[in-house]
């Protein structure tokens, strides 16, 4: 697989995973949406005759009101579980994204890209740290700014215990 190909991949996953979710990060939830506390579930009908579904979670900016961090939870293009993180332009992309749960060690994702949204982080989104998050109390993300600065953002997983297996089965 060419070096093109290797980055077009995972390129494609994130633009499908945030497809499904852009939309509610931008404006109210879409015909469809349900809501599980402070999580959207949305699904979207694909070309293939299959849904593409994806959990949202976005934490606004108290002062600009706009999107600070957006975390979505959903498939790749190929049907493997993934989650995307989307962090304000300004971050020190060698660094990724941590996300701790209940304090305990943080799980770590790199930066795949940046445009004029903000900076998108991709991960697996393997069983066991789902079952960790659906029985999680807190979650913390953090990112370093360029300038070495680390934000902490609180995440309410208030929800999250509901929309997971909500994720699951409206994508049937």
């Amino acid at each position: 697989m060419s070096v093109s190909a290797k980055l077009a991949a995972p390129l494609l996953l994130a633009s499908l995973v945030l497809a499904g979710g852009a939309a509610a990060a931008q404006t109210a939830p879409a015909s469809g949406a349900i809501t599980y506390g402070n999580w959207i579930v949305n699904c979207r009908d694909r070309s293939e005759g299959k849904k593409a579904c994806v959990a949202s979670l976005r934490i606004n900016d108290a002062k600009t009101k706009k999107v600070a961090l957006l975390w979505q939870i959903g498939e790749s293009a190929g049907g493997k579980p993934t989650y995307v993180v989307r962090t304000p332009l300004g971050v020190r992309l060698k660094d990724g994204v941590r996300v701790a749960l209940d304090g305990g060690k943080p799980h770590r994702i790199g930066y795949l890209s940046c445009n004029e949204r903000g900076c998108t982080a991709v991960g697996k989104f393997e069983e066991g740290f789902a079952k960790e998050l659906a029985g999680a109390k807190e979650a913390v993300t953090s990112f370093t700014l360029v300038d070495g600065q680390v934000v902490n953002v609180a995440l309410p997983l208030d929800g999250i215990d509901k929309a997971l297996p909500a994720l699951k089965a409206r994508k049937g």
